[in-house]
């Protein structure tokens, strides 16, 4: 990495540093007993205030770093603000910091000598932004009050308070008011309440500076974009399995000018990723690119692609300068090549014909095409089935079900009796083939339910002319393949046993064992990415975009 490009960074982290040691350093200090004597010559709201100041400008400059390593535009200009307000008020105290203000001084003109190094515009907020920063400041403020007290003024307690009396006492400071702990001298409660009170205004600031930024989070998924992604894809027979995946609402979509391709992606982290291949006539692809990564490039996110296949992959590393990480493969059923007869297929054709024997039936529709009432019962069912686990998915699931939007939707339902016991629903992959997007069944149902519903599907498939099923992506399906083979060596195996431990939480080796039972044609799937440093952020960000945070445990989904 060139020096120039690395100063945002180095920067950053000088920020976060100082701001680390302005915090303890004024926190976890005790008062100077010299001066104390010469404060007593001070008027206590400057001395306070400025002591809390301090504290205040700290925080910010912890805040500020991570905008600075992102080369964000807002954040230098506040830097610049909070560096200068740091060395005013340090010198409005007694007891200074020669070397913070000598820090202080040198970041200020570095700030202005590299200031083109800075140009990204902010990042799109949301309305819950405010009411985030309200809580943490209040959290990281009413930690610091508490610190204030115990290590710079636990000498002059009247008595031994507790902790609740400590803990009022702070919180009462935010507004204003003297708490229940007594100080041995007037000078030193006025000191506390002043600087509590400071402390509780830069709560306020806080929400209402996130507030007031005035920008606008990332335009989402309308209705009208819905369809015009639908019909580009519709017509498009070599469009990726995972097109209409491009549809979630809670996707954001960059076009080309004449809007006949674009690219549907999410930001996570600082991460623009994309999801899948790009939509849209292939000419155009490089031209929806180029506007993805104008778009990154216009806000310093690292751009990045989940999922792309050996065609769109092609594209990125071609066009975009980028590298590609196989991440698994997608198992895809060729409709006209799939029987359950032979060696291969016999754990299958058990499975089917055990559970057949059993009562269940199975059957498949488009969702258009069901009754009113099924619909309704589908959708409870669909949510009942997720026992209480949140719905996840970015790249390869829909973050709906059952919408009068989606009418070309194909569903597989497994009963027995009168009662649904599972089902499949599959998403259009242009005209001849569907996508898997959920796998969900009742917990009660029998072994089996699964094998019989895809199988079912292939028939009803082989009789409306689909000629393919796209089923469940198998992460890191070659890892096990090779850790399996007799030539395979420790690195392999090792790698492959801690696969098969996260497996735990994540369905990773679980969904390889039952994808390969149905024989399936393998298409890998690639993580596209621009540098090697920047794997771990993309890999975190891609971990929060498929809401794998909070919902280990989901069972229901496709992965």
């Amino acid at each position: 990495m060139k020096l120039k490009s690395s100063i945002p960074v180095i920067l950053g982290r000088i920020a976060y540093l100082a701001g680390l040691f302005n915090i303890f350093s004024n926190s976890l200090r005790h008062y100077n007993p010299r001066a104390a004597k010469l404060g007593n010559y001070l008027p206590v709201l400057i001395h306070s205030t400025a002591f809390a100041t301090q504290t205040f400008t700290g925080v910010a400059m912890v805040i500020l770093g991570r905008g600075l390593i992102r080369r964000k535009r807002r954040a230098w200009i506040l830097s610049l603000i909070i560096f200068s307000i740091n060395i005013g008020s340090d010198f409005a105290r007694i007891n200074r910091h020669p070397l913070q203000i000598a820090v202080a001084a040198v970041f200020i003109i570095l700030l202005i000598a590299f200031r083109k190094e800075f140009y990204a515009i902010s990042d799109p907020q949301t309305k819950w932004l405010p009411l985030i920063g309200f809580i943490l400041a209040f959290i990281v403020m009413f930690s610091i009050g508490v610190l204030v007290l115990l290590n710079r003024h636990r000498d002059s307690f009247v008595g031994n308070p507790s902790i609740w009396n400590i803990v009022l006492t702070v919180v009462e400071g935010f507004f204003g008011l003297a708490g229940p702990i007594e100080f041995i001298n007037s000078r030193t409660s006025d000191y506390v309440e002043t600087t509590l009170a400071a402390l509780g205004i830069f709560i306020l600031l806080v929400p209402l500076a996130l507030y007031f930024r005035r920008v606008k989070p990332l335009p989402k998924m309308s209705n009208e974009d819905i369809e015009t992604v639908r019909k580009l894809i519709k017509h498009d027979t070599d469009q990726d399995s995972l097109g209409y995946f491009a549809t979630r609402r809670d996707k954001s979509v960059i076009w080309t000018e004449n809007k006949k391709a674009g690219i549907a992606y999410r930001v996570e982290s600082g991460v623009m990723l994309a999801s899948g291949d790009p939509f849209g006539e292939f000419s155009l692809w490089p031209d929806a690119i180029d506007a993805f990564l104008e778009e990154a490039r216009l806000h310093a996110w690292t751009p990045a692609v989940m999922g792309a296949s050996d065609r769109g992959g092609e594209v990125w590393v071609e066009h975009a300068n980028m590298t590609a990480f196989d991440i698994g493969d997608e198992a895809i059923i060729k409709v006209k090549d799939f029987t359950l007869e032979g060696r291969p297929m016999a754990n299958v054709r058990q499975m089917v014909n055990r559970i057949k024997r059993k009562g269940y039936v199975a059957y498949t529709a488009r969702w258009s095409d069901l009754d009113v009432n099924i619909r309704v019962e589908l959708r409870g069912l669909a949510k009942q089935w997720r026992y209480g686990v949140p719905e996840r998915g970015f790249s390869m699931s829909m973050d709906r079900f059952g919408e009068d939007i989606d009418s070309d939707a194909v569903i597989t339902i497994a009963t027995l009796g009168d009662e649904i016991k599972g089902l499949l629903y599959f998403v259009p992959w242009a005209n001849e083939g569907i996508s898997l997007d959920r796998m969900q069944r009742d917990r009660e149902a029998d072994a089996g339910v699964n094998e019989l519903l895809i199988v079912q599907t292939v028939e009803w498939a082989r009789e409306n002319k689909i000629e393919s099923i796209s089923l469940n992506f198998a992460a890191f399906r070659s890892l096990f393949e090779r850790a399996e083979k007799i030539s395979a060596g420790p690195i392999t195996r090792g790698t492959r046993n801690l696969i098969r431990f996260l497996s735990n939480f994540f369905q990773v080796e679980s969904l390889y064992r039952f994808n390969a039972k149905f024989d399936p044609e393998w298409q890998t799937r690639y993580l596209v990415y621009p540098k090697a440093i920047d794997i771990a952020k993309i890999g975190w960000a891609a971990i929060k975009a498929e809401q794998f945070i909070g919902s280990f445990r989901s069972k229901a989904v496709k992965e």
